[in-house]
């Protein structure tokens, strides 16, 4: 996986919608590259940052 189809999936990874064979290549990708992880830790913030501004209930990656 390259950095431009990591970051295509990084939204449905985050909130836990990506099937388990691209989880585990994107997974695979952000152990080696620092770019996409702290793009991958922006997305995770905001994230958090929507369910906390809408109260939403279901639980995000």
């Amino acid at each position: 996986m390259n950095c431009r189809q990591a970051r295509n999936h990084m939204e449905p990874y985050v909130v836990g919608d990506l099937k388990p064979e691209l989880a585990d290549q994107l997974e695979q990708h952000l152990k080696q590259c620092a770019e996409c992880q702290r793009y991958y830790e922006e997305q995770k913030r905001i994230v958090a940052l929507l369910k906390r501004a809408f109260g939403l209930k279901r639980q995000f990656v």
